[in-house]
C-alpha cells in the first residue's frame, strides 16, 4: 500500500510537470510561429514598397490615371492614380480585406532606362510613336506616353511595344494625336501592379496586370489572391508626408506627419498640384500582426497589441517629433476568440526612395521642382 501510494504521488507529480512543460513549449513555439509568419509577411511588403515608384516619378505622369487590359482575364482596368503606393484604394479597385485591416496597391516599373522618358519627334498616330532614342526601348516593353504639358484631368494608357524600326515604336493600343515633343516613358518588360490584403487570416497578393483584382468574383480565389503568409490577422499602414513649406513650395524631404490622407483625396487640403501632393509622400509606415496557429484554452492575450500608429500624437515639444493626428489602433475583434491566441507585431518604416531621388523639392538634395 505504501509503495502504491508513493507511485501514485509520483505519477501525479510527473503529469503536472509534463503539463507545465507542454504549456511552456506551446508558449514558445506559438510565439515563434507567429514571429516567423509576421517576419515573412513584413519582408515581402518591405521589399516591394522599397522598389515601388520606379520609373513613374516624373511629374508628367505621377498621379495620373492609368488604363490597360489585363493579360489573364482580359478585363478593362483603370487605376485612379499612377503612384508608388496607395493605402486603402477604393474598394471597387481593391476589395476590403478582413475587418480592421488595411489594403495596399503598389506600382513599380522595371526599366533600366532613365525615368525622364524619351521625346517624340512627330505627332503620334494610332499604334505608333516616333521617338528620338528608340534604342532605349525593347520589344515587349510596357510604355506610357504623355504630352509635354500635363493635362487636367490626366488619363494615360499602358501600351506594349510590339516592334521597333528606326525611330518608330509600334505599340498597342497606342494613343493618337499626341504632339511632337511629348514623352514616352519605358516601364520595362515586367512592371508590377500589385494589390495586398489580409483575407481569411492570410496576407494575400493579386497581380493587377494579370487579373482584375477589383472583381468581387475573385475574392477567396487562391489562384488570383495568392496567399503569401498564413496566420496574419492585422495590416496597418500610414503615409509619411512632408507638409513643410507648402506656401513657398519648398519641401524639406523630412516626414512631418503620419496619416492615411491619400494625396488628391477629400481629406487632402494642401491645394498643391496633384503631382506635388504625391511627391510629398516620402515614406510608408506599416505594421503586420501575426498570431500563433494553436488555440489556447486560457486567455493568453488580454489586450490588443499596439504599434506606432495606435495612438494619436499632436505634440510638437521635441525636435523631429512627427505628428500622428488620428489614432489607427490594431483591431482584432473580427475573431471573437482573439484573446486565446498569442500575437506578434512587426513594423517598419520604408522610405519611398524612387520619389525622393526625383529631386522634386527645393531644399533637399538640390532639387528644383518647386513642390
Amino acid at each position: 500500500m505504501v509503495a502504491l501510494l508513493i507511485g501514485m504521488v509520483g505519477v501525479v507529480v510527473v503529469m503536472r510537470l509534463f503539463a507545465s512543460a507542454e504549456g511552456d513549449k506551446r508558449t514558445t513555439t506559438g510565439g515563434n510561429d507567429a514571429q516567423a509568419a509576421g517576419g515573412l509577411a513584413l519582408y515581402e511588403l518591405q521589399r516591394e514598397i522599397a522598389q515601388s515608384g520606379h520609373g513613374i516619378g516624373n511629374f508628367l505622369i505621377l498621379g495620373c490615371g492609368l488604363s490597360y487590359t489585363t493579360s489573364r482575364d482580359t478585363a478593362a482596368v483603370t487605376l485612379d492614380v499612377l503612384a508608388p503606393v496607395v493605402v486603402n484604394p477604393r474598394t471597387a479597385l481593391v476589395p476590403a480585406g478582413d475587418s480592421g485591416t488595411d489594403t495596399l496597391l503598389l506600382v513599380t516599373g522595371a526599366s533600366a532606362g532613365p525615368s525622364e522618358g524619351d521625346a517624340t519627334i512627330a505627332a503620334s498616330v494610332a499604334g505608333r510613336y516616333d521617338v528620338s532614342t528608340a534604342g532605349m526601348f525593347g520589344v515587349g516593353n510596357r510604355v506610357v506616353a504623355a504630352t509635354a504639358t500635363r493635362p487636367s484631368p490626366c488619363a494615360l494608357t499602358l501600351d506594349t511595344v510590339s516592334a521597333i524600326s528606326g525611330s518608330t515604336l509600334t505599340v498597342s493600343p497606342g494613343t493618337a494625336g499626341l504632339p511632337s515633343g511629348s514623352s514616352v516613358f519605358d516601364l520595362g518588360v515586367a512592371p508590377r501592379v500589385q494589390a495586398y490584403a489580409v483575407r481569411q487570416g492570410s496576407l494575400t497578393v493579386c497581380d493587377y496586370l494579370a487579373w482584375d483584382c477589383g472583381s468581387s468574383n475573385y475574392i477567396g480565389n487562391p489562384d488570383v489572391w495568392v496567399p503569401l503568409a498564413g496566420n496574419i490577422v492585422g495590416l496597418r499602414a500610414q503615409y509619411g508626408r512632408d507638409t513643410s513649406g507648402v506656401a513657398g513650395s519648398a519641401m524639406s524631404g523630412v516626414v512631418d506627419t503620419w496619416d492615411q490622407t491619400t494625396p488628391g483625396g477629400a481629406a487632402d487640403t494642401s491645394g498643391l498640384p496633384l503631382e506635388c501632393r504625391w511627391a510629398r509622400v516620402v515614406a510608408l509606415r506599416l505594421a503586420v500582426v501575426a498570431r500563433s496557429p494553436a488555440y489556447d484554452k486560457g486567455t493568453v492575450t488580454s489586450a490588443a497589441p499596439t504599434w506606432d500608429g495606435s495612438t494619436a500624437n499632436t505634440s510638437l515639444s521635441a525636435a523631429w517629433t512627427t505628428l500622428t493626428p488620428v489614432a489607427l489602433p490594431i483591431d482584432l475583434s473580427a475573431n471573437a476568440d482573439w484573446m486565446h491566441y498569442r500575437h506578434r507585431v512587426l513594423q517598419a518604416t520604408v522610405p519611398l526612395r524612387n520619389l525622393i531621388w526625383q529631386g522634386s523639392q527645393l531644399t533637399y538634395q538640390g532639387g528644383s521642382g518647386g513642390c
